[in-house]
This record gives structure tokens, C-alpha cells and sequence, in this order.
């Protein structure tokens, strides 16, 4: 039997107390995860933003729905009853049995409770639907707010005069909200054709009875409300042609404006034109019209939207094409090139010549001495061999910075110790231990690009545990609670004292002393925390206090994502130690779009990029901070408004972070793809793809890859101090020599500055690639290292660097041997390059020996000279075998680099020493 009062509970629990309880369990944890880290403000700022647009449209849709439901109450209020409808069948008998079967049901109890319950549900229908379109817009809450907090980007399209704010903020809104009218209208009409048919009145539209009038005009009004919805998306599409992909650009091109767009604004004419035609069609008596317009405006979109184009495409456009898209050519460059930040390089010349002598390097002593000499992959592997002392420590990634080391600058690569209880032994991966005992990595590593010891192993600046520096970087908080691999949740400062680091046979203990993580001081919150993490422990555990702290979600990507997920982060996060010995987290943010007119999407992802945002994050409390570093971005501007207090300004970072902000690689690497074919500012050139430049390849262990921008140390040419940049070198396309390489300064004085500078086209510079065949095609340099790789040991052949100095250019490549049965690289030889000789050393400096000559004075740690040297002297050698020696190595020197004259006055030095010798 039915009852009201069971239906009432039933909607009750099904639809409010379950999704009720669920909100609870996900929203109070997130609440307090957003709090801990100071940013309650921007959880409540969401929560409630995505609440109003739910509500807002919960309450919209629900009153059209219903208003719609009345309506069709209204005008079909006189339903005939079931016994009256008039059955015929073949059978007189079974016609007799069926209007029985009718009269009879009708009376029955069981058909007015039937009734009854048929008309809950359809109530319950229209608050699902109203549900179901207002969660739809919820999600697309962000959309509106953008609209509403949208920024200017003071640059207008070339076709409709628009701010492109226009396209990036408005667009995308108005594009959702027509998508949600829709889908309300969907609905409404669903629903309005189900009543008026299960009513036995929907095919009255076809009666011109006055008493079916107001049903005719309410389903022709429905009809006449698509039309206009149909009009206004075709209105939109006028704008959506400046981002189309038909033409030999990115972007709206001849055809598209000259023959689609007319096409789309007729057939808007004609829509609207519809639209009136079905509102009257409900008051009069002829239907032809409508549906005489509909097949004019399906035959002429069909024929004007797709054949007439593609037949001007093909015949009117290809023969001529250059002439007829030059003008778009034009606005897709000068777009591409505003998008992604790349009409702001300067370009220089630079000659590449063969001035280079012993008295530039002595000048660039910086420039050499900061040169990269360990790749990231073998110098991980050494630091994990070397360095992670536990098998539950691990080096997950190496970083590049640069510190003053004793006043000067030094590139160092560095590491972080992190912990991974994964690789404890299986019986003491208990829950105590991977949660409570192994909660943090310790300490770090850090050490010079290019100085090694004798047995071909990095030196260490910063080592060991407890860290040890040997340099004026000193690690004062070593615990690492935050990092890239805490990807379990840990429970803190509680009975059971944590694990800090190992000494000796014993280990040291420690307990947390700092604000991060969540306190347990409730019963409640321990309840909840057991509850997300599927957990019983945490809440009867009598290891657990009311100080006891909980730390989840420490991955410092998922922090970042977790906060401001409408930021795109760089893939590679790195540390740095500041000046109170605190290791921070730098992470690189940007803000996208593929919503910029003409500008040639990336990869298909975006066509708008601005490294907009520079967040910080303290390793031990997890402290995060989000620094504005482009103030002119529209996008980050609007953010601002939107997440009020959620970003600093960029002067308020401390210095101690501000010296080690670097460039971006992620930026780098895409503005220097683009520039490779943008940097063709000419449409002729453009359309030919006459100049066209691609990132050229290396020689990388056995395999060719593409080379990869890095960091370091140089002086640009035409400037007096070294700065800290990254490059990239370029070749054109289908060739290996070397046309180009562009750089970007990374130090604060003169942040981002793109410069490109490109090399004579009379003369051949080699690329990376020349460079890596010549090593090949040398006799004795190929000869050792195939003899090296078959002796029981891999030869690893590193990163090719192109380094610029003064107005030429030097070539680096390190040599890696390693034992097939070990894991731990040795840097053993460095191949040296300038013009056409190559050199193999045992270190950058003996290289640079063989090729200048003697007279460099490099550190004493590096040099192999010095260190044979010192043991000639320690022999008992005198001074003047140790001037042979050295003439002789100029002798040398000089021979190889065809300099006759210096090479006739080394040995009319050398003859004389000789002599000397002899008596």
C-alpha cells in the first residue's frame, strides 16, 4: 500500500543524507589540509563559489522546468479517462474486454494509488533534471568567475576588433552557458512532449481545434526557443573561426572570411527568421512555412558551409595561395610570437671565428671553470652509490643552481636525500614504521659541475649525514618532511620517536619541532582521518596523542595541484639551501590558454604560455608561497582577483630564494621551438619555411636524442661579467651544421631577457652533430673508447655543451666509463673541440693545453698537469726539466692548430733549453 510518508524518507536518505555524509567525509579533511598550510580563505572561497553557481543554477533551472510542468497542467486539464478512449480492434470480443478491463481498473484502488505515485515521480524527475543541470554547471563554476574577474589584455584581433580578453575570458563563458540553456531546454522539452503524450493531447497539434490552441503554442514556442539557441551558437562560431586549422595558417584565412563567415551570417538570419515563423505557427492554422524554412536552411548551411568552401579552397586559393593568405600569414606570425613571449628577442650576429687564445682564457676563467662536466643520470647514479648510506634512501633527482662559493660564482648540481620506506626489508614495512618511525629524508648533497677527484668521482661540497660542507653552504635543517617522493601520510610528534638518521651501528631519533601537518586534538578529527585513509590504527593507536600531527598529500606536485589547480607546474621542481640553512622548494608555474587568436597551438595543448608564478615550499613544514613573477599577464591578474591574499608580490621573496630563481627549462625549451620557425618575420619566407631551424641532436651513450637547453655559467658576448643563462643551440632544417643559438638570462638583474644570435651564413660553424662524427671519425680517440667498451666496461658518452666565449665557440663533451657490473659512472676523459681540432684529456684543462698550450692556470684539484707536475718535483726533477716538459706541450700545440710562427719559436725555445739540459 502506498504511503507518503515512506517515499518522503526513501527521497530523504537516498538523496540528501548519503551525499550529505560522503560531502562531510571529503570536505572536513580537505578543510583542514587547506588550513594547516594557511589557505582556508581559498577553500572557502571555492567551496562556496562552486555552492552559489549550484544554487543559482539549481534554482533557475528548477523554476523553468516547473513552470513548463504547469503549463502543461494548465493546457491539458481536460484529459479524456481511460474508458473513453475508442480501441478497435479486429476482434469485436476482445474490443468488449479491453473497455471492461478499463472501466473496471479505474475504479480500482490500486490506479488511484498508481496516480499518485506516478505524479511523485514525475515531481521527483524535475528536481533530478533541475539536479543534474545545475551539477553540470558547477562544473564549469571557474568559467563564470574568470568572466566576471576578467583582465584586458590590451591587444585587439585583427579581424573583429576584440580584446582578446574577449576570446580567452567571455568566449569560454558564453560557450558554457549556451552549452547549459540546452541542456535545460533538452529537458523541459522531454518532459513537456512525455506529458502531453501520456495525456493523449501531444498529437493535437495537428487538431486546429481553438481548445487544443495554447498546447500548439506552447510546443511551438519550445521549438521557436531552439531556433534562438541554435542562432545564438551560430553567432559564436563567427568567433570560433579565429581559431581555425583549414588554411596554411593557424587561424581564420581567406575562404574563412571571405565565403564561411557570409555563409554562417545569412544562415543566422535564416535561423532567427525560423525562430519567429514557429512562434506564430502556434496561433495559426498552416505548418508548411516552418518546416519549407528548416529544409532551406539544412540544403544552404550544407552547400555553403561545405562545399562552396572547399571548392574555393581547392581551385580560388591553392593556385594563388601566398597572394590570397599573405595577410594572414602576417597575423598568425605577429600573434604566435606575442602568445608565447618571443617578440621580445633580440637578435645579434656573432662571428665564430678563430680568435680564441691562452690570454681570452685566462679572462674567462669563470666561464671555464663552471663548465658542466656530470650529466644528471651518471651523477645520480654515483650520489646513490656513494651517498644514500641506507637502502632506504633515495636520490630521486639532480638539480643545477648556482652559489657564490666564497665570493664567486659556481654552477653546483645537488640533490635531496629523501626516504623511501618502500625499500625497507618486507618484515619491517610495518604500519609503525612506514608511518610513524621513517617519516622524513635528511640532508642533501651538492656538488660542482666540473671538478672530480683522481679516481674520476665528483668532489662534494656538501655531503654525508649528518651534512658536512666544505664551502659557506651550510644545511641547518636537514629533516626533509615535503619532497618529491612523500607520497605516504605520517603521523608526528608522537610516543613513538621518529627515525633521524643512522650512526654507526645505532640511529638517532628525533620528534617533529615544527607547525606542518595536522594537530589529532579530537577525537573527531582522528575519526575522519581513519575514515579517508581506510585506516583503524589512527584512531585507536595509543602511540597517538592530542599533539600528535598528521602529514598527507607532502608530494610537493600534488601540494601545488592540490592548491592552485588552475596553474600548470614545470616538470622539473628543484632545492636550494637558503641563507639560514633551510632547504626550500622552488617550483616554476604557469599560466595557459588555447584560447589566443591566430597563435599556432604547441603540440596541440596551447597556444598562450607566461611563467607567471614562482612558488616556494619550506621541506620541513611544508610552508608554500606563491610569488607573482609577471605582473603584465591578463591571466594571473585575473587569478588575483579571483583568490584574493593567495599571492605575494615578487619583491617580498626573500633574497636568500631570489638569488637562485632560474629560467624555466619547460618555458625555454617551447619559446625556442616556436622561435625556429617564428623567428620568419618575412610572409614569403614564412610560407616557403626558407629558414626554417630545428633543435639539433647529440651523440648520448650509444643513442642519438635531441638536445636538451642546460644551464651555465658565461659573459655573453659584448658584456663584461658572467651571468647565469641557459641555451640552445640551433641547426637548419635538414642539416647539421650550426646557424644559430639562443639564450636567456636567469639572473634577477636582468631576468628573461631572450637573446638569439645567429652566425654568418659564409661560413660552416659545426653543430653538435659534426662534432660527435668527427669524435667517431678520430683514429685514436674512437680506438680507446671501443677498446674501453669491450673490456668489461660501458662506455657513457655525455651531454655535447656549446660553449660561447668571447667571439668563438668551444665543444665539451665528458667521457663515462662504468664497469658492466656496477652502477657507478666515473668521468674518466673530456673530449675538448675548437674549430677543426679535437682533443681527448683526462680533464677540461688538459684539454685545453693540448689545443692553447701551456699557461692556464686552473684549479688545483682539477688539474692533471699539476698533479704530474708536483710528482716531478717530488721526484727530485729540476725546474728546468719541467720547462722542457712545458715547451714541449706549446710545441705541440701549436703544430696542431697550424701556428708556424709560434710553432718556430717554441722550438727555438725548446732547442735552447736542450742545450742547456746538456751541459
Amino acid at each position: 500500500m502506498f504511503n507518503k510518508k515512506w517515499l518522503y524518507l526513501f527521497f530523504t536518505f537516498t538523496f540528501l543524507v548519503v551525499p550529505a555524509f560522503k560531502a562531510v567525509l571529503n570536505l572536513y579533511p580537505d578543510f583542514l589540509w587547506f588550513q594547516h598550510l594557511g589557505y582556508a580563505k581559498i577553500w572557502t572561497f571555492v567551496f562556496f563559489a562552486k555552492w552559489k553557481v549550484f544554487c543559482g543554477t539549481f534554482l533557475l533551472a528548477s523554476a523553468w522546468l516547473w513552470l513548463n510542468a504547469l503549463l502543461v497542467s494548465s493546457f491539458s486539464r481536460k484529459v479524456p479517462p481511460l474508458s473513453s478512449l475508442d480501441i478497435k480492434t479486429p476482434f469485436p470480443a476482445l474490443n468488449f474486454f479491453i473497455k471492461q478491463f478499463l472501466e473496471k481498473a479505474e475504479k480500482s484502488t490500486l490506479y488511484k494509488q498508481s496516480a499518485k505515485a506516478y505524479s511523485w515521480v514525475l515531481k521527483l524527475s524535475l528536481v533530478a533534471a533541475a539536479f543534474i543541470v545545475a551539477l553540470i554547471a558547477q562544473n564549469s563554476w571557474e568559467r563564470l568567475y574568470q568572466y566576471l574577474f576578467r583582465s584586458d589584455f590590451a591587444l585587439l584581433d585583427p579581424i573583429f576588433s576584440k580584446d582578446i580578453g574577449f576570446y580567452v575570458f567571455s568566449l569560454p563563458f558564453y560557450d558554457v552557458l549556451q552549452l547549459w540553456c540546452f541542456l535545460l531546454w533538452l529537458a523541459s522539452f522531454i518532459f513537456v512532449v512525455w506529458q502531453y503524450f501520456t495525456r493523449n493531447v501531444l498529437f493535437s497539434i495537428f487538431s486546429f481545434n481553438v481548445k487544443y490552441r495554447a498546447i500548439r503554442v506552447h510546443l511551438f514556442s519550445l521549438l521557436g526557443c531552439l531556433m534562438l539557441l541554435i542562432s545564438w551558437r551560430m553567432y559564436l562560431s563567427f568567433y570560433e573561426l579565429l581559431y581555425s586549422s583549414q588554411g596554411v595558417v593557424y587561424g581564420a584565412g581567406y575562404t574563412d572570411l571571405h565565403f564561411l563567415l557570409p555563409v554562417l551570417k545569412i544562415t543566422l538570419v535564416l535561423v532567427i527568421l525560423l525562430a519567429v515563423v514557429l512562434f506564430i505557427t502556434g496561433f495559426v492554422k498552416r505548418m508548411v512555412l516552418p518546416l519549407f524554412l528548416l529544409v532551406v536552411i539544412l540544403i544552404f548551411y550544407f552547400v555553403g558551409a561545405t562545399l562552396i568552401p572547399s571548392f574555393v579552397q581547392n581551385y580560388i586559393v591553392t593556385p594563388n595561395e601566398l597572394v590570397k593568405e599573405k595577410p594572414y600569414i602576417l597575423n598568425n606570425i605577429e600573434f604566435t610570437r606575442k602568445a608565447y613571449g618571443v617578440d621580445k628577442v633580440k637578435e645579434e650576429s656573432f662571428e665564430a671565428d678563430m680568435s680564441l687564445t691562452l690570454a681570452n682564457l685566462k679572462t674567462n676563467k669563470t666561464t671555464i671553470d663552471n663548465v658542466r662536466l656530470w650529466n644528471q643520470e651518471p651523477l645520480q647514479q654515483t650520489f646513490s652509490q656513494l651517498q644514500e648510506i641506507r637502502l632506504y634512501y633515495e636520490f630521486y633527482n639532480i638539480d643545477v643552481d648556482r652559489y657564490l662559493i666564497n665570493g664567486v660564482p659556481q654552477q653546483v648540481m645537488l640533490s635531496p636525500r629523501e626516504m623511501d620506506p618502500n625499500q625497507l626489508p618486507v618484515q619491517a614495512q610495518t604500519w609503525i614504521n612506514k608511518h610513524l618511525v621513517y617519516t622524513h629524508g635528511y640532508g642533501l648533497c651538492m656538488s660542482p659541475v666540473n671538478e672530480i677527484s683522481k679516481e674520476g668521482l665528483p668532489k662534494f661540497y656538501v655531503k654525508d649525514i649528518p651534512p658536512k660542507s666544505s664551502v659557506n653552504v651550510n644545511v641547518e635543517r636537514p629533516e626533509l618532511y615535503f619532497g618529491e617522493k612523500t607520497d605516504d601520510y605520517v603521523i608526528v610528534n608522537t610516543k613513538q620517536k621518529e627515525f633521524d638518521y643512522p650512526k654507526g651501528d645505532a640511529n638517532v631519533y628525533t620528534r617533529y619541532q615544527g607547525k606542518g601537518g595536522i594537530v589529532l586534538d579530537s577525537f573527531v578529527k582522528r575519526l575522519f582521518f581513519s575514515i579517508k585513509f581506510s585506516d583503524i590504527k589512527i584512531l585507536i593507536s595509543s602511540l597517538i596523542h592530542d599533539e600528535s600531527r598528521i602529514m598527507y598529500d607532502r608530494n610537493i606536485r600534488q601540494i601545488v595541484r592540490n592548491l592552485a589547480p588552475f596553474l600548470v607546474f614545470d616538470q622539473d621542481p628543484y632545492m636550494i639551501v637558503n641563507e639560514a640553512g633551510r632547504m626550500i622548494w622552488v617550483l616554476d608555474a604557469y599560466t595557459l590558454t588555447k584560447r589566443f587568436p591566430y597563435s599556432e597551438p604547441y603540440k596541440g595543448h596551447f597556444n598562450y604560455i607566461r611563467n607567471s608564478v614562482k612558488v616556494t615550499i619550506d621541506a620541513y613544514n611544508g610552508e608554500t608561497r606563491f610569488y607573482v613573477a609577471d605582473v603584465k599577464d591578463p591571466l594571473i591578474q585575473t587569478y588575483q582577483k579571483m583568490y584574493k591574499q593567495m599571492f605575494l608580490s615578487f619583491s617580498e621573496m626573500p633574497k636568500s630564494v631570489l638569488d637562485h630563481i632560474r629560467y624555466p627549462k619547460d618555458l625555454f625549451t617551447v619559446q625556442a621551438e616556436v622561435y625556429s620557425t617564428y623567428h620568419m618575420k618575412d610572409p614569403q619566407v614564412f610560407y616557403n619555411r626558407e629558414d626554417l631551424w630545428v633543435t639539433p641532436q647529440e651523440q648520448y651513450g650509444e643513442n642519438q636524442q635531441i638536445m636538451k637547453a642546460y644551464y651555465m655559467v658565461t659573459k655573453l658576448p659584448g658584456e663584461d661579467k658572467e651571468s647565469f643563462i641557459q641555451m640552445l643551440p640551433f641547426n637548419p632544417t635538414n642539416k647539421n651544421n650550426m646557424i644559430a643559438w639562443m639564450s636567456v638570462k636567469c639572473d634577477m638583474d636582468d631576468y628573461g631577457r631572450l637573446k638569439v644570435f645567429k652566425f654568418p651564413k659564409d661560413k660552416t660553424i659545426y653543430g653538435p652533430m659534426q662534432i660527435e662524427s668527427r669524435i667517431d671519425q678520430d683514429t685514436d680517440i674512437s680506438q680507446k673508447l671501443t677498446l674501453w667498451g669491450q673490456m668489461g666496461s660501458r662506455v657513457i658518452r655525455g651531454n655535447l655543451m656549446v660553449v660561447p666565449m668571447e667571439t668563438s665557440l668551444v665543444y665539451v663533451e665528458p667521457i663515462y666509463l662504468q664497469a658492466t657490473q656496477s652502477k657507478l659512472p666515473e668521468l674518466k676523459r673530456v673530449i675538448f673541440a675548437y674549430g677543426d681540432q679535437i682533443v681527448m684529456s683526462e680533464t677540461l684543462y688538459g684539454g685545453m693545453e693540448q689545443v692553447f698550450g701551456d699557461g692556464y692556470q686552473p684549479l688545483s684539484s682539477q688539474s692533471s698537469l699539476k698533479k704530474e707536475d708536483d710528482k716531478l718535483q717530488d721526484a727530485g726533477a729540476t725546474s728546468l726539466l719541467l720547462k722542457v716538459k712545458q715547451k714541449y706541450r706549446s710545441l705541440r700545440a701549436a703544430a696542431k692548430r697550424l701556428d708556424w710562427p709560434a710553432f718556430g719559436k717554441s722550438m727555438k725555445d725548446l732547442d735552447g733549453l736542450l742545450q742547456d739540459v746538456g751541459k
